[in-house]
C-alpha cells in the first residue's frame, strides 16, 4: 500500500520542498513505496533561490513547485508534516507530525542538515512499520 506524504512550510518554497525531497530519495533508498507532495497557507510564486541552488548542487530535480494547501489534500495523505505553519492554518484534525527546525533565512545550512535528518529518520520509521505491518 502506498503511503502518502504532505509536507508543508508556510510558503511552501523552502523547508517543504527540502523535506519532500530528501524524504523522496530516502523512502527509494529504503523501498518504501511512497509519495510525497508539497503545499502551504502562503504560498510563493516559485521556489526560493536557495533552496533551488542547494537542490540542483546536490543533484536533485525541482519536482515541486509552491500551491495553496487544500482540504483534498490533508484528507488524502496518510502522513502529514508540519514545518514551521501555524496549526490553525492547516485545514484538517487529522494528527500532524511537527518538525521544529531553524528558519532557512536564520541559518540555511543547519535548517537544511536538520531537515534532512528528519526526512530520512521518517522514511526509516516508515519503512520499519510498513515491514511489520503496523
Amino acid at each position: 500500500m502506498t503511503i502518502h506524504v504532505l509536507f508543508l512550510c508556510p510558503h511552501a518554497a523552502g523547508k517543504s520542498v527540502l523535506a519532500a525531497t530528501y524524504f523522496t530519495a530516502a523512502a527509494a533508498r529504503v523501498g518504501l513505496d511512497s509519495t510525497a507532495d508539497v503545499a502551504g497557507p502562503e504560498p510563493e510564486h516559485e521556489l526560493g533561490p536557495r533552496v533551488r541552488q542547494a537542490l540542483h548542487d546536490q543533484g536533485f530535480v525541482e519536482r515541486w513547485q509552491p500551491r495553496l494547501v487544500n482540504e483534498q489534500d490533508t484528507a488524502t495523505a496518510d502522513i502529514i508534516v508540519n514545518v514551521g505553519c501555524d496549526r490553525s492554518a492547516i485545514p484538517t484534525d487529522k494528527t500532524i507530525i511537527e518538525w521544529d527546525v531553524p528558519l532557512l533565512t536564520d541559518d540555511f545550512q543547519r535548517s537544511m542538515t536538520a531537515i534532512h535528518e528528519l526526512a530520512e529518520n521518517l522514511a526509516l520509521d516508515l519503512q520499519a512499520r510498513a515491514a511489520v505491518g503496523t
